[in-house]
C-alpha cells in the first residue's frame, strides 16, 4: 500500500533521466497554507515558486483566454482586442468580483447557492459559462451543477482569501521538491507504528476504550481513536455511530474524478500562448457535465524540462490516448452544498471522549484544511503543536 492519498507522486522518464511528478496535491502558496508551510519547514521540505494560470477554452464559440498572467494572457487570442463580446465578459469578470465581496461582507452565513446569486444578480449565460463555473469548478474538481448548489458566501470566503476576487492580489504558489511524496516519507520516519496495506474495516467504542477491526479480523484494543478520513468513509467504520454523529457525518457527498497521468498534448490547447498550469475545457458554450474536465500542465508547474508533454487530466478518459497513459487514478473530492457547510459547523459537537474525527471536510477540502483538522483533533485529545 501506499500512504499519502492525494500526495500522489510518479517517478516519470523525462529525457535521460527521471523525474517525479505530482498528480493529485501539486500547490500551496505563501498566504492561506500557514499550518502545511510550518509543517514542511519542521520537516526540512523545500520548495519552489511556480506560475498559478488558469486557461479556458471553449470547442463552441472558440474563444480562448489565461488568467493569471496579464495582458498577454488574457489576450493569448490577440483577436480578442476588437472583440466587443470578449470585453463584456472581462468587465463582468469585474462585477462579479465587485458583487461577490460585498455578498461576502453583507451576508457571511448566507446558504444562497452559487446558482441563485449568479441568477439575482443577472449575469449573461455567455458569462456563466466562459468564467462563473469554470472558476469553481477548476478550483473543487466539481461538475458543473454541483458548482452551482455550492453556497455562494461560502464559495466567495475562499475565492477571496486566496486572491481572486481582487486584481492583482494573488498570492505565490509554490511546488514541492522532489514531489508532494517527499513531507510524506518524511512524516513516516518520524512515526512509530506506521501500518499499511492494512485496512481497518469497524471502529467500536467501549466504556474502557476502542476497539479497531483490521482487514484479516483482528482487533486492535486503544485508548482514543483519531478518524481521518473522508466523512462518508468515517461513518462507515464507526459501528455505533450516535444519532448525531450519523447526522453530521452523512451530511457530506463526494464526487470520484478519473485521473489520468499522460503524455497526450492534444487534450491542452494547440497554441502554447493558450495553454495555462490549469486548463478547463468546453465541448460546447452551453456544456453542462456531471464531472470537470481539466488538465494540468505538469510542464509549466513543476518546471519538467523536454519535448514531452507532461499532463494530469480530470474525467478526459474519452480524450486521452490510452498509448500515452503512464497512470490511471480515481480521486475523491467533497462536494459542498448548503446541507454539507450547515453540518461543518456542527462538526465541533461530535468531538467526543473516545473518537475525534479530522479530514480536509472540516474545511475547504484542501491539504492546509485536512492539516489544521488534524491538529485540532490533537488539541481536543489534550496534545498541541
Amino acid at each position: 500500500g501506499r500512504l499519502g492519498g492525494h500526495a500522489h507522486t510518479h517517478d516519470v522518464e523525462v529525457g535521460d533521466s527521471t523525474a517525479p511528478v505530482d498528480s493529485g496535491f501539486i500547490v500551496l502558496n505563501d498566504r492561506t497554507y500557514p499550518l502545511l508551510t510550518r509543517l514542511f519547514d519542521e520537516l526540512g521540505v523545500a520548495v519552489r515558486p511556480t506560475e498559478m494560470s488558469m486557461g479556458i477554452s471553449c470547442d463552441g464559440c472558440g474563444l480562448g483566454y489565461v488568467g493569471g498572467r496579464g495582458a498577454r494572457g488574457i489576450f493569448a487570442q490577440t483577436r480578442r482586442v476588437a472583440d466587443p463580446t470578449f470585453w463584456r465578459l472581462l468587465l463582468s469578470i469585474r462585477r462579479f468580483q465587485r458583487l461577490a465581496l460585498a455578498h461576502l461582507r453583507d451576508q457571511p452565513d448566507s446558504l444562497e447557492t452559487y446558482s441563485e446569486f449568479l441568477e439575482r444578480s443577472g449575469f449573461r449565460r455567455h458569462f456563466v459559462e466562459h468564467y462563473a463555473l469554470p472558476v469553481v469548478s477548476c478550483v473543487w474538481s466539481s461538475g458543473h451543477q454541483d458548482a452551482l448548489a455550492y453556497p455562494a458566501a461560502y464559495l466567495f470566503a475562499f475565492l477571496s482569501h486566496h486572491g481572486f476576487l481582487q486584481a492583482g492580489d494573488a498570492p505565490q504558489w509554490y511546488v514541492v521538491e522532489g514531489g508532494s511524496r517527499t513531507y510524506v516519507d518524511r512524516l513516516r520516519d518520524q512515526l512509530c507504528d506506521v501500518r499499511h496495506s492494512d485496512p481497518v474495516v469497524a471502529v467500536a467504542r467501549k466504556a474502557e476504550g476502542v476497539v479497531v477491526t483490521d482487514g484479516q479480523g483482528r482487533q486492535h484494543d486503544f485508548d482514543k481513536v483519531v478518524i481521518a478520513t473522508h466523512a462518508d468513509e468515517a461513518l462507515r467504520l464507526l459501528t455505533d455511530p450516535t444519532p448525531h454523529e450519523f447526522a453530521v457525518l452523512d451530511a457530506f457527498r463526494y464526487s470520484a474524478n478519473a485521473t489520468q497521468l499522460h503524455r497526450d498534448g492534444s487534450v491542452l490547447p494547440a497554441r502554447v500562448a493558450q495553454r495555462a498550469s490549469w486548463n478547463f475545457h468546453l465541448t460546447a458554450c452551453d456544456q453542462r457535465s456531471e464531472h470537470v474536465q481539466v488538465s494540468y500542465w505538469m510542464n509549466r508547474l513543476q518546471g519538467h524540462r523536454g519535448d514531452s508533454p507532461l499532463v494530469v487530466t480530470l474525467n478526459g478518459r474519452d480524450r486521452v490516448d490510452p498509448a500515452q497513459v503512464i497512470a490511471d487514478m480515481d480521486y475523491t473530492h467533497p462536494i459542498f452544498t448548503a446541507e454539507s457547510v450547515a453540518a461543518q459547523r456542527r462538526l465541533p459537537e461530535i468531538q467526543g471522549e473516545r473518537t475525534a474525527f479530522a479530514g480536509a471536510y472540516h474545511g475547504w477540502g484542501f491539504h492546509e484544511d485536512g492539516c489544521r483538522a488534524g491538529m485540532a483533533a490533537a488539541e481536543h485529545f489534550g496534545v498541541s503543536w
